[in-house]
């Protein structure tokens, strides 16, 4: 059972944790929006689809892929203020051991590595296929063709040459069938 003392270190540990999670995602988004503005401009695509299908896939990602680092940089801060305020020391001379300060760390640790493991699951790969559609359509460039002066043989004794062809138009040029 949890006491006082260490519900009142986990909440204030996760505070910190989720705080600095959701700061650095929301600098993330910011600088992720002023990249792709134009093409999201250039592209039309709706108000509705880059928040919903974009941004909303877009944050798990990252609020994992970063979690790990700001596991780290929430237990250094957040211990560097309780040492600020004397906390530690006050409970330390409480007759609570160090090990035993160290138990509502581990149990919150355990809590954000399971709730890692379930976004990498199951989370994760869903959005990253709705959120790697959504770029397809409205972000990335489509192929171009770039092979020059192609000669494939059609049917037997049938020859076709092109000397280039443009795949988004769907034109051929200087095309010739030869017999």
């Amino acid at each position: 059972m949890l006491k006082i003392l260490d519900r009142y270190i986990i909440r204030k540990f996760l505070g910190t944790f989720f705080f600095s999670l959701a700061l650095i995602i929301l600098i993330a988004v910011v600088f992720d929006i002023s990249e792709k503005l134009d093409d999201f401009i250039e592209r039309k695509a709706p108000l509705s689809k880059i928040i919903f299908d974009y941004y909303f896939n877009f944050i798990p990602y990252f609020a994992n892929l970063f979690a790990y680092l700001f596991v780290f940089i929430a237990v250094i801060y957040f211990t560097a203020r309780m040492a600020a305020n004397t906390e530690i020391v006050a409970i330390l001379n409480s007759g609570i051991s160090f090990r035993r300060l160290l138990y509502p760390y581990f149990v919150a640790c355990s809590a954000l590595a399971l709730l890692s493991f379930y976004f990498n699951g199951w989370v994760i790969p869903h959005s990253n296929k709705i959120k790697l559609d959504f770029e397809n359509v409205y972000i990335k460039n489509p192929v171009e063709f770039k092979d020059r002066n192609l000669h494939r043989q059609i049917s037997p004794g049938y020859y076709m040459y092109m000397e280039s062809y443009n795949n988004i138009d769907n034109i051929g040029y200087r095309f010739s069938l030869e017999k």
